[in-house]
């Protein structure tokens, strides 16, 4: 089935181009709209919004009549939505739709013969649904249909409405209650490639010989039937017992089609491959167990060095930047305790100092704390504490010490000390956002929108690089103000990768023995699960823009006194009411940009939706940022 893997971004196109050109919905398609997404039961108790087009699942697009612009509905895209209603008769004055997809909902009644009015559409989706009656011979009209999936309804009648669809590829039909003949008009679909009928057990004659221009019809030796080309997968009707109703007889016969019997030749083929297959296996098998135990040597290896060898092998140094010359002064306890200390975090100290150099000349460095005990004088707590730290610093070591982006602070160098850990990095003089924004509320600082604006971008192509452009991915899992630091053009870096996990290219998601991250910033899925996936950075992402323009953070007092109780939920709300507006910092209002602002929430609550699934990915969020114009 096909699927629209990148509608938020299309959705969001389509309100910049509708905001900045003053386009609007055409009045037709709008009555029309609002009354199929009544009857589907979109809104449920709640008021259509002003501008259905901001509806996530609707696409709409310029079209110009008469020298005038307008936007016409495209698509409607309601996949396991949950929707009871039907489907209204005015689905038929959208005439520019080209998908119409409401699968995996509880829709029901007929299908309208008014859909037969929508000649530009390409897909029509109606699978496992509880639509029921005759298909109105109207859908025949549609000639530009390329796929048709009424599977797993209820649908009655015969097959009459399969006349002529010359561009079909996909033709579900499967688990209905179809009655009569298949038609033999099904041979001229030329492009037809998957085409299933399975399931219909009130179906009754042979099924008709498609087209055989692209392989010849061999006739198996044991079987009536004939293989039909190699474009087609081929899945007949069959009943619970395995036979086939294609006749009075039933005469047995599987489901794909059946195929010529396999030769001695075939036989002895397969053998092969079997054993071939075997060996491949135990190969593979004693080649991943030697890797195991090889890979877990380096490792207990790097960790001796990194605790024990501080003295012997001296810096590590990350970045042709930085020389290990100029970082002998960690050596010395009485210089480190003269730096001046910028912060205080969980783990130690983090120091400011410059250098003699032309590149980098101040620097931060982090001091990561460890017991000055030897390995029988530690308790557990003391263990627990130190296998987090020594997690912190590989994972620095294997992310950011590894590679380069201009909005992800990289790792100079380290350091290993009997008693401590340093870690390097460029000094950024803004700080971090957090501390921005908190003096933003005092009233101390200003933060143009602009500035804010660049800032998310900045953020968005960080993520970007970490989630698609790296192998293997990289998930940093605790994305935050207060992990976004600002260096002199304020330019947002992302820093702090101490929870920051690789996903194997194979693997879809990773899970850990507890959540990591900051509450309010932890997608719904990984706290409940465990599991975490690239789309758990997005929520945070989502989390952080709403942030930007907001200028309140999930921890802020006000969203306790609040219904929704927290940031999430609130813009939600707020961002569907009469009022969007009320979302806004208060002391961005007036500057000119709202409209723009609105659409960075919009964002924000395409960032936050409960599905993963749903989620734009990172590239999709830098590029719906980049579209809005100032």
């Amino acid at each position: 089935m096909t699927t629209i893997t990148h509608l938020p971004l299309l959705l969001f196109f389509t309100l910049t181009l509708s905001i900045h050109a003053k386009i609007h919905l055409n009045t037709g398609d709008h009555h029309a709209l609002l009354t199929i997404l009544k009857h589907l039961g979109v809104f449920g108790d709640l008021r259509p919004p002003e501008n259905p087009c901001s509806i996530t699942g609707i696409s709409c697009e310029r079209r110009t009549l008469n020298g005038s612009d307008t936007l016409r509905v495209t698509r409607i895209v309601f996949e396991t939505r949950r929707l009871t209603g039907f489907l209204s008769p005015a689905i038929g004055q959208l005439s520019k739709l080209k998908e119409l997809s409401l699968n995996d909902n509880y829709l029901n009644d007929r299908i309208p013969p008014e859909l037969g009015n929508c000649r530009k559409i390409e897909i029509i989706n109606f699978g496992n649904n509880k639509f029921s009656g005759e298909v109105p011979a109207e859908v025949s009209y549609l000639l530009r249909l390329r796929i048709l999936d009424l599977s797993s309804n209820e649908f009655t009648g015969e097959l009459g409405f399969l006349k002529h669809f010359p561009n079909l590829e996909k033709l579900a039909l499967e688990n209905n209650m179809f009655t009569g003949k298949v038609p033999v008009s099904l041979r001229l679909f030329r492009n037809l490639r998957l085409f299933n009928i399975s399931g219909n057990s009130l179906l009754e004659g042979e099924l008709p010989e498609l087209n055989r221009l692209e392989s010849p019809v061999i006739e198996s030796k044991k079987s009536k039937y004939k293989r039909v080309p190699k474009r087609y997968v081929f899945a007949e009707s069959t009943n619970p017992n395995g036979n086939n109703d294609s006749g009075p007889g039933k005469t047995e016969a599987p489901a794909p089609a059946p195929v010529e019997a396999p030769s001695k030749k075939h036989k002895k083929r397969n053998r092969k491959k079997i054993m071939g297959w075997v060996l491949g296996f135990f190969a593979g098998s004693f080649a991943g167990i030697l890797s195991i135990i090889i890979f877990s040597v380096l490792i207990k290896l790097f960790l001796i060095a990194v605790k024990y060898g501080g003295n012997q092998s001296g810096p590590t140094i990350f970045s042709p930047s930085i020389k290990a010359e100029e970082l002998k002064f960690l050596e010395d306890d009485n210089e480190v305790a003269a730096l001046q200390v910028i912060g205080r975090g969980g783990c130690g100290l983090v120091y400011k100092t410059d250098i003699p150099n032309e590149k980098i000349k101040t620097i931060a460095i982090k001091m990561i704390i460890q017991p000055p005990k030897d390995a029988g004088e530690l308790t557990a707590e003391d263990t627990k504490m130190l296998n987090k730290k020594m997690r912190q610093i590989r994972s620095e070591i294997q992310t950011v010490g590894q590679i380069r982006h201009r909005n992800l602070l990289a790792l100079l160098a380290h350091v290993s000390r009997p008693t401590c850990h340093y870690l390097v990095y460029e000094f950024m003089k803004n700080g971090s956002l957090q501390d921005i924004l908190e003096q933003v509320k005092s009233g101390t600082r200003e933060l143009e929108w602009l500035v804010r604006h660049n800032i998310a971008i900045g953020v968005a192509s960080g993520l970007e690089y970490l989630h698609m452009s790296h192998t293997p991915r990289i998930v940093h899992r605790d994305l935050k103000p207060a992990n976004i630091l600002l260096d002199d053009d304020m330019e947002a870096r992302i820093a702090d990768f101490g929870l920051a996990k690789s996903i194997p290219g194979g693997d879809t998601h990773m899970t850990s023995s507890n959540v990591a991250g900051t509450l309010g910033y932890i997608a719904p899925e990984y706290h409940q699960t465990l599991k975490f996936t690239d789309k758990c950075d997005i929520y945070s992402f989502g989390v952080l823009l709403g942030v930007l323009v907001m200028g309140k953070l999930p921890s802020d007092e006000f969203f306790q006194h609040t219904s929704e109780v927290n940031l999430v939920k609130w813009m939600r709300k707020v961002m569907t009411s009469d009022n969007p507006k009320e979302a806004i910092d208060q002391s961005l209002l007036g500057n000119g940009y709202e409209t723009q602002m609105l659409l960075v929430l919009k964002i924000a609550c395409f960032c936050t939706l409960d599905d993963p699934k749903e989620r734009p990915n990172s590239k999709d969020c830098r590029c719906m940022l980049a579209q809005i114009e100032h």
